[in-house]
This record gives C-alpha cells, sequence and structure tokens, in this order.
C-alpha cells in the first residue's frame, strides 16, 4: 500500500469511526433519531462511508499495485537493465532469466517494522556470478543495489511491501557495498560489506 493510499484509507476510516460514534451517541440521546424524512440521508453516509473504507483498504493492497518499478532516477547499461528478469511486487522470485541459472543466491531481507536496516550487514560469496535477492516485508519500499571494484554499479528494481528485489553480476574477488538504493536510505544506514573470494 503506497503512502497516499495509507492516508486515504486513514481519512476515510476516521471520518467512518467519527460518524458511528456521532450516531451512537444522537440515538441514545434523542428518542426520535434519526428525524423523520432524514433515515434514507443517514442511512446513505452510512454506507458511502463503509464503500470508501472498503475501497480504500482493497483497492491498495500490495497485489493490487502497478508491476513496473519506480523510477529512481538511476539509468542502468543495455543488459543490465534494472528490471532484467527481475521480480516485481506481488510476483516472488520464481523467474531465473535464461543463462543465469548457475548464479549463486543470497537472501537478504528489509526490517519488517519499516527501520532503515537490513537484517544481515555482511554477505559472503565465492567469485563469478552472485545475485543477491532482497524480500521485503516493510511497509517502505526498498530495493537492492550493489557497487563495487572494476566499475561494478548495479540497482534492482524498487518494490514494495511483499515484494523481491534482485540484482546480479559477475564479480572478482573483493569487497563490494551492497545498498538500498531509495534516496536517503543508504545515507541512514541500509547497507552492508559483500566479501568475494
Amino acid at each position: 500500500m503506497t503512502i497516499a493510499a495509507l492516508e486515504a484509507f486513514h481519512v476515510v476510516g476516521g471520518a467512518l469511526a467519527l460518524w458511528a460514534v456521532l450516531l451512537a451517541a444522537l440515538g441514545v440521546m434523542r428518542q426520535d433519531f434519526p428525524p423523520k424524512g432524514l433515515e434514507k440521508v443517514v442511512i446513505g453516509i452510512s454506507v458511502l462511508l463503509v464503500i470508501g473504507a472498503i475501497g480504500t483498504a482493497t483497492a491498495f493492497t500490495p497485489g493490487k499495485e502497478p508491476k513496473s518499478p519506480e523510477k529512481s532516477g538511476v539509468s542502468a547499461a543495455p543488459g543490465t537493465g534494472s528490471n532484467n528478469g527481475q521480480a516485481t511486487p506481488g510476483e516472488g522470485n520464481t523467474k531465473t532469466p535464461a543463462g543465469q541459472a548457475t548464479a549463486q543466491t543470497l537472501a537478504l531481507s528489509a526490517d519488517p517494522s519499516g527501520a532503515l536496516k537490513f537484517n544481515k550487514t555482511a554477505l559472503s560469496a565465492k567469485a563469478g556470478n552472485v545475485r543477491i535477492v532482497l524480500s521485503n516485508p516493510a511497509p517502505v519500499p526498498h530495493n537492492i543495489s550493489i557497487e563495487g571494484p572494476g566499475g561494478i554499479k548495479k540497482e534492482g528494481p524498487t518494490v514494495s511491501k511483499g515484494g523481491n528485489s534482485q540484482v546480479q553480476a559477475t564479480l572478482k574477488p573483493g569487497s563490494y557495498t551492497f545498498y538500498c538504493a531509495v534516496p536517503g536510505h543508504r545515507q541512514a544506514g541500509m547497507q552492508g560489506t559483500l566479501t568475494v573470494k
């Protein structure tokens, strides 16, 4: 659920809750509530608020969001596209592009509470084809990116809650940095070291 959708849900849900409290209070305090001729108005407002709350809650679930990654401002070289066979929100990590089946896969997760950190700050792999897969259980969008020796700099797609972001590269022995390239996340400490031997 995007932040705008979450805010819409909170506004409509809050209005529904206030309406319910108002109706209950008026019903207890006044025997003749609702006044004659206004019954349909009260019912109509109640139905609209209920439909609005349900609609904003279900219309923006992670499986309903667009499948394309968000624009991050970083362009990739041909053949290294940020969504080159990568998982997108609601899709899971089930597709492996041709020729990449032998990659070492390293699993990583974002903090489920929304804190700007990974569950690991150090990873290790053997030299060769390496794939890092980030699962995002957080209510904040994240991605996985890598940079290091030899001009390596690749960025996976940005995904919302329930999505998987992945990045893949052929790595030589050395020390690489993996991080979240969403603006401000790396600066807040969402990074770690990948040691390749």
